[in-house]
């Protein structure tokens, strides 16, 4: 992966950041190796974005005075660390990511191995399930439902893109290649394959398309489409 900085840099870098918030609070160096992991998931995860801000000669870019992309490592780190066993650590990495992104992705959920997001400033995802290639633009929300006495999270397919302050919560099942759009607000609603979501439930516009119109909507995102 290109990037300016080594990963013993970028250790001491995050270090740096969490010890201006929380004097004393910043990670062992015995730590170091979930770094190195969550490097390797980042990268694993940039080569498959459509992006030349993202890739460079076949190779994955990571700047960390890139936003999104730190957001997008901070959440990995966080839940890296978290994986690993450092809990308390992890907590840090994730206040850090939400202090300076304004992203509430907790280091406990489990976010697709391949997602993407662009001013994601406000975004929120609760445990849900995630199918790979999930895109979160500002403002967007997966989260749970009370319903029956029951807190019912949704089921999120492959190829899901979601537009500024839309929503997905509860009991809902969405499909595969399925761009949610703006303001669309989804709750405790079935949303099938190949679909365009508008309004909000119980009175969702839904219009299907097919599999590869889709696909084409989402290739600006995403290689092999």
């Amino acid at each position: 992966m290109i990037c300016e900085m080594s990963s013993e840099e970028i250790f001491q870098l995050v270090n740096h950041q969490i010890s201006a918030f929380w004097p004393g609070k910043g990670i062992e160096s015995s730590y170091i190796s979930s770094l190195h992991t969550a490097l390797k998931r980042v990268e694993k995860n940039f080569q498959q974005r459509n992006s030349l801000i993202y890739q460079k000669e076949g190779k994955a870019v990571f700047d960390v005075c890139h936003s999104v992309q730190y957001s997008i490592f901070l959440y990995t780190y966080a839940n890296q660390l978290y994986l690993d066993g450092n809990e308390a650590k992890a907590a840090c990495v994730y206040y850090l990511n939400k202090i300076m992104h304004s992203v509430d992705w907790f280091y406990a959920v489990k976010l697709p191995e391949y997602f993407g997001a662009e001013h994601p400033l406000g975004s929120i995802v609760g445990r849900a399930e995630m199918g790979n290639y999930l895109f979160l633009y500002q403002g967007t929300t997966i989260g749970g439902n009370w319903k029956n006495n029951q807190l019912y999270y949704p089921v999120v397919g492959h190829h899901v893109l979601m537009y500024s302050d839309s929503k997905i919560l509860g009991n809902s099942f969405v499909g595969n290649h399925v761009i949610i759009s703006a303001n669309a607000y989804v709750l405790d609603s079935v949303i099938p394959d190949n679909s365009i979501v508008f309004g909000q439930s119980p009175n969702l516009v839904i219009k299907q398309r097919t599999e590869n119109e889709m696909k084409d909507k989402m290739k600006p995102l995403w290689n092999g489409l």
